[in-house]
């Protein structure tokens, strides 16, 4: 369910780029962290809701995703959060580079979250 909604919102990003970056790239930071949320549940794990949820998702994902050589990648995903964070407390626009920077790295993790749970190597 997850995965599902992470390639939705991929999708939706695309559309709205060029109209709302700022949208588009919490859309992308949400693809992410959805991957990362259906990867904690096939192994039985749950992030509860309320301050530090994003954070602790983050720290599951440098622990348990770090055989699947996305580390740039999770570096990334933290430095959306905090990016996101701004977005969303402080009425931070995101730059257009941002959202691009933010898509590629959701394709990418997206396709090592999905490529782990099937049991295929990730390239």
């Amino acid at each position: 369910m997850e995965l599902e909604a992470a390639h939705q919102h991929i999708r939706a990003a695309a559309m709205i780029q060029e109209i709302d970056p700022t949208l588009a790239f919490t859309a992308l930071y949400d693809a992410m962290r959805k991957s990362i949320t259906a990867h904690m549940r096939s192994s039985g794990f749950r992030v509860g809701n309320g301050p530090g949820a994003h954070a602790k998702t983050v720290a599951y994902a440098r622990a348990a995703l770090d055989h699947l050589d996305v580390a740039e990648t999770l570096e990334e995903f933290d430095a959306l959060r905090l990016l996101r964070n701004q977005s969303e407390y402080d009425a931070l626009f995101i730059d257009p580079n941002e959202t691009a920077q933010a898509h590629k790295h959701a394709v990418l993790l997206i396709k090592a979250v999905e490529d782990d749970l099937e049991g295929r190597p990730t390239p």
